[in-house]
């Protein structure tokens, strides 16, 4: 079970990163345009979402 939380956590912040970065390559804006902060702020919602959806589907029930 801890091993399946675990997965959860990593994948959902990698596909949060992955987003980010198809972000910024679909609309071209270089990563220096707008700083860390930009990217912080963009790829942990994202990262959020996709571990939500990763507890429903790997059934770790983190969440109620």
């Amino acid at each position: 079970m801890l091993a399946k939380r675990i997965a959860v956590i990593v994948g959902g912040l990698i596909i949060g990163i992955a987003l980010d970065l198809c972000i910024l390559a679909l609309y071209a804006i270089p990563p220096a345009k707008y700083g860390w902060i930009y990217h912080l702020g963009t790829a942990l919602p994202l990262a959020l979402a996709a571990m939500i959806v990763l507890d429903a589907v790997l059934k770790t029930e983190m969440l109620p």
